[in-house]
């Protein structure tokens, strides 16, 4: 279990680690009376998804990490790269969303691929499935998954 929930008990709330993460968060911030898109939500939410993604995937990337990462979203075993400039190319051609990604580690079913930056946008305005862009920012795994969302332009 990730240090978030570990250090964020809640009288009355029992983390279930093979929820979506999204699910276990809300319900959370219902109990602390965190209103969705206020201050207080979007900081700790923003807290819960770093600390939730370095539980599941490392915070300091290396080239193992991200060789794993890569196999993780799909790149077939024999095209996982050799070095982490071609990881990150390969990852930046793979269009997953972030909290699926985090989805998927925690419930065990497999990363839902998406095959363009706009069909993932798409997805993740539809499903709501965001994740805080500054704490991606500072994840130097997550920076290379990041997509515009609320800009016309993709990356």
């Amino acid at each position: 279990m990730s240090a978030y929930w570990t250090t964020n008990p809640t009288a009355g709330f029992t983390h279930d680690p093979a929820a979506p993460l999204q699910d276990e968060f809300a319900r959370l911030a219902q109990l602390r009376g965190w209103t969705a898109g206020g201050k207080a939500f979007r900081r700790e939410w923003a807290h819960c998804g770093r600390l939730e993604f370095e539980y599941h995937f490392g915070g300091q990337p290396t080239l193992t990490g991200w060789q794993a990462m890569c196999a993780f979203v799909g790149v077939a075993r024999a095209d996982v790269p050799n070095s982490v400039t071609q990881c990150k190319e390969a990852l930046r051609k793979t269009f997953v969303n972030i909290v699926d990604l985090m989805d998927a580690r925690r419930t065990g079913q497999p990363v839902k691929q998406h095959k363009s930056a706009k069909a993932l946008k798409k997805y993740t305005i539809d499903s709501g499935k965001i994740f805080p862009k500054e704490a991606a920012k500072r994840n130097g795994y997550l920076k290379v998954l990041l997509i515009e969302i609320f800009a016309t332009s993709t990356r």
